[in-house]
């Protein structure tokens, strides 16, 4: 199955903003029911537990944050663990931007703040950790390169970019759900188009090889990929 490179309408600046979240909520429910949420957060929380023994503050960087819900997510975990953590969550879209701050705004744990995940604003290891989810395969080429690096240069302890896995049977489910499930038209149209456009394990591999990164790609059911580096 070619890697399609199509855009997304989630990528639409012109789109309209109740659609914009109504499909981003419709995403949200992806990650955590079918799969999306574990493969990011197996990763992350070692790394978490890793950078906070001591009892240091930890801080994290999300790329391409959405609506803020992995952040949410983790700063409730690390609550409940005790530890102290502090997330910034980083879109492009500012429009996303503004609806995630406007989510989180009752959260002090969490900073909003918008930016290009090619060319983060940050200096090197600004973050014990970084990680971004389900944004690689809005990439291509050079681009997606820029990415990983940038994940590597900021973060001190470790990073992941956690993505679809091109495959025709997930290409399949993904099309069951954009007929039977999903409401929004953009998530009907983007959500096999995320698939179609998504890396295969061999392609991410090669991604980071051309990024020249440290990372480890690592499978996860169903159809999950997530490349690591540092502590794995």
């Amino acid at each position: 199955m070619d890697r399609q490179i199509r855009k997304e309408m989630l990528d639409d600046a012109e789109l309209d903003e109740q659609e914009l979240m109504r499909s981003l909520r419709e995403v949200w429910q992806v990650n955590r029911y079918m799969g999306g949420n574990p493969a990011l957060f197996a990763h992350i929380k070692r790394m978490v537990l890793l950078a906070a023994r001591g009892g240091r503050q930890v801080n994290v960087l999300d790329v391409a944050t959405g609506l803020a819900d992995q952040p949410l997510m983790l700063i409730r975990w690390a609550e409940r663990k005790g530890i102290g953590l502090t997330v910034t969550g980083v879109d492009i879209n500012s429009r996303i931007v503004r609806l995630a701050a406007a989510r989180t705004a009752g959260s002090g744990a969490i900073r909003i703040e918008q930016g290009d995940g090619r060319r983060l604003t940050y200096p090197d290891g600004s973050f014990d950790i970084a990680f971004s989810n389900l944004a690689l395969h809005h990439f291509d080429g050079d681009d997606a390169a820029m990415l990983l690096r940038e994940l590597e240069r900021v973060s001190r302890i470790g990073w992941v970019a956690a993505d679809l896995e091109r495959h025709p049977a997930a290409l399949g489910a993904a099309r069951l759900l954009a007929r039977f499930v999903w409401r929004s038209p953009v998530t009907r149209h983007d959500g096999p188009l995320s698939v179609q456009r998504a890396y295969t394990a061999a392609e991410a591999e090669a991604l980071a090889r051309r990024a020249g990164v440290d990372a480890r790609l690592h499978r996860h059911f169903p159809f999950r990929l997530a490349l690591v580096g540092g502590g794995r």
